[in-house]
């Protein structure tokens, strides 16, 4: 394929050409084709299959050893939103890709990978920021793939999940207060030495 900029225009690319063939992917997968409601969603992509909802999120890694991939996902309540209130199944679908050697112009696909969010095992999840908090991945899922617990419930994965979440919150609480307290404190020394 051919290469850009950058990771995030790579993969740009990507989902560009998946959008211009998802009727044709949906019609061969018997699944009824979901038109893509906006932005504001936490997918890529939507198909109906079997009376389930299914959310696709690309997500490019860049497998070059001197480039960085990050593994964001979205935000947290959104992904609770998603798979608790609408009861759909979010998938990330993967693809690697590194520089080609004999032209350096190009990318060249090692691996597409899909899997359900919820079935990822427990220690790839992570959380950041001090907002709302934007899940993560410690890691890309074609390594874990031979790890990924295929009959875990719903329930399971919240309960993972959930505990991660309320641990992110209670450390950024602290972390807040003590910015606060700093700022109350830069304020009484009259605005100096911070």
């Amino acid at each position: 394929m051919d290469a850009r900029e950058d990771s995030r225009a790579f993969g740009a690319m990507i989902e560009r050409r998946i959008t211009d063939n998802w009727k044709d992917i949906c019609n061969r997968t018997k699944s009824k084709y979901i038109p893509h409601p906006g932005r504001r969603t936490i997918y890529d992509f939507a198909s109906q299959h079997n009376n389930s909802f299914y959310g696709f999120d690309v997500k490019t890694k860049d497998l070059d050893s001197d480039r960085y991939s990050d593994g964001g996902v979205c935000a947290v309540t959104n992904l609770l939103k998603f798979l608790a209130n609408e009861k759909a199944i979010f998938v990330i679908a993967e693809f690697g890709h590194h520089k080609a050697q004999n032209d350096t112009s190009l990318r060249e696909l090692d691996y597409i990978k899909l899997a359900p969010f919820h079935l990822l095992p427990a220690d790839i999840y992570r959380i950041e920021n001090l907002g709302t908090g934007q899940v993560r991945l410690n890691s890309d899922i074609n390594s874990v793939f031979d790890k990924i617990e295929w009959d875990r419930p719903i329930n399971k994965f919240f309960d993972i999940f959930v505990d991660l979440a309320v641990e992110h919150y209670e450390k950024v609480g602290k972390t807040a207060k003590q910015r606060a307290n700093n700022m109350r404190k830069f304020r009484d020394a009259g605005y100096s030495n911070f």
